[in-house]
């Protein structure tokens, strides 16, 4: 049975909280001890694959024309490839038979308002341009993970507003719908995932 979406929600807030759990031990119990992004990367990883149905695997650092190639889409002009220009990578991708994407995940720490902006323009323009293609890829996730280290930052509210504002301001625009976004938060810190997938 494949993954389902709520699964791989949960995998990634507890992909988040393993690091922060992991590397706060590896320092030595400094409370404030920021786990670096590949480590989340890696813990998101181990919990995902945990509950991939038995024809599915992952890849990490896949290139996004690998992922689009994969899913049967030919670039032609006008298509809203833009946002995964010069080579760029999705941190985490599903595959069904190992070569047909299902699920592109980004993996943010810390994120500064335009670094969130990007990453929703990538798995917004992804899900929707390879929304009709044999290579069922239909939605896509940011995770984001907020240390408790992270003073200057965009806090958790700032963050969950940035996203509802990006995906309501856009309209058709958006080629998304408004996504779904959970929270979990433990004093300072946060695990903000959110679920991006195509307007019909």
């Amino acid at each position: 049975m494949a993954i389902t979406k709520k699964q791989i929600t949960e995998a990634l807030h507890c992909g988040v909280r393993t690091a922060s759990k992991n590397y706060c031990e590896w320092s030595d119990g400094q409370a404030l001890a920021e786990a670096p992004e590949y480590l989340i990367v890696v813990e998101i990883a181990r919990n995902i694959r945990k509950k991939l149905g038995e024809s599915e695997c992952l890849r990490l650092e896949m290139k996004y024309a690998d992922v689009l190639s994969g899913a049967d889409f030919v670039p032609s002009r006008g298509a809203p490839l833009k946002s995964i220009k010069g080579g760029k990578r999705a941190d985490v991708v599903l595959l069904k038979n190992r070569v047909k994407p299902t699920c592109v995940i980004e993996v943010k720490k810390n994120p500064t308002h335009k670094g969130l902006q990007d990453d929703l323009k990538r798995l917004r323009d992804v899900v929707y341009t390879c929304r009709h293609r044999k290579g069922v890829l239909k939605h896509g996730f940011l995770s984001i993970y907020k240390s408790a280290k992270d003073e200057d930052g965009v806090d958790t509210k700032d963050v969950v507003k940035t996203i509802s504002k990006f995906f309501g301001s856009n309209g058709d625009k958006a080629r998304a719908k408004r996504p779904n976004i959970t929270t979990w938060e433990r004093g300072k810190e946060a695990s903000i995932v959110v679920e991006v997938y195509p307007a019909k």
